[in-house]
């Protein structure tokens, strides 16, 4: 079983928000939190180009992301601590596969004590390609030694369930996330989830 973190395992859209609008102040570009909701993908090029960001502002935008996120914390999303550990008790293999950088992850999994936790970590820049393309996820499959069909991938926003789906996984979105309910289910994720405490019953 493998999963996204941002939004997934951690409570992280408040900061996420908070982070972009500071890096987009920077260059004069202002969003609201429905502008915010409608152009945010987990790979943050593609959001700094739906935002308007020139491409030659990235590298400065990634440095400046990376500077304010380290005033932030968030905290795990409820059960997921219990999920995790419910997942390592049943003997299945376990990953994470996320677009975050992996300075930055490495950061967050150890604040959160999980950073023994995930056998493969699959991070920003571990494949060329981004999510949604399903590359990074079948990297972390390849890695952990399981196949696609035997393979179940969480996360929370619409990058996530195109990613799983293509990858041929079997994907289910977390509700409450980055992306809301309607935009995740036009995806078609093979589930639902309004909790990560509803994967306990799956398990």
């Amino acid at each position: 079983m493998l999963f996204d973190l941002d939004g997934t395992l951690l409570d992280a859209v408040a900061a996420h928000h908070r982070v972009f609008a500071r890096v987009l102040a920077a260059f004069a570009i202002t969003f609201d939190d429905e502008t915010f909701r409608r152009h945010y993908s987990p790979n943050w090029y593609a959001f700094y180009e739906r935002m308007g960001l020139r491409r030659d502002d990235w590298p400065e935008a990634d440095r400046l992301w990376l500077q304010f996120y380290a005033e932030e914390a968030p905290a795990a999303r409820d059960g997921a601590d219990e999920v995790l550990a419910a997942v390592r008790a049943s003997g299945r293999r376990i990953g994470l596969v996320t677009a975050g950088d992996r300075s930055r992850v490495e950061r967050d999994l150890t604040r959160s004590g999980w950073e023994r936790l995930f056998e493969v970590v699959v991070c920003a820049g571990d494949v060329p390609e981004r999510k949604p393309h399903p590359a990074p996820l079948l990297h972390g499959l390849d890695r952990l030694g399981v196949s696609p069909a035997e393979a179940v991938y969480v996360g929370d926003s619409v990058d996530d369930v195109q990613m799983g789906n293509a990858a041929g996984v079997i994907t289910l979105a977390l509700l409450g996330g980055f992306s809301p309910r309607e935009a995740l289910e036009r995806e078609a994720p093979r589930g639902l989830l309004e909790s990560l405490r509803e994967l306990g019953g799956l398990l």
